[in-house]
């Protein structure tokens, strides 16, 4: 399972690149909107363990926290708007493509 949900973290953050930030650290981003070019379905399962994966095991998208959906300002897979691309999630891409 976390096999899966690293590969599917992997595209999403690929996605994300590709569509938004664009290699840039500190770029707002919204997952859900890069989900379908992922192929992954914003709220299923594997979204949510892509999140998961990127979010709390990761930290390679970090929660905006004027965006929080929560009342509790913690940050879960789904907790927040938007997001903040990382330095950790360049990183992650670098590595995955080998560079």
């Amino acid at each position: 399972m976390r096999s899966r949900a690293k590969t599917d973290a992997i595209r999403l953050l690929a996605a994300i690149d590709a569509t938004q930030t664009r290699g840039e650290e500190g770029a707002r981003a919204d997952p859900a909107m890069a989900a379908r070019e992922a192929g992954l379905e914003v709220g299923s399962e594997r979204y949510r363990g892509a999140m998961a994966y990127l979010v709390e095991e990761e930290a390679a998208l970090l929660g905006d926290h004027h965006t929080s959906i929560d009342d509790e300002h913690d940050q879960h897979a789904h907790g927040y708007a938007s997001y903040f691309f990382t330095g950790r999630a360049l990183a992650l891409l670098k590595d995955c493509n080998g560079d």
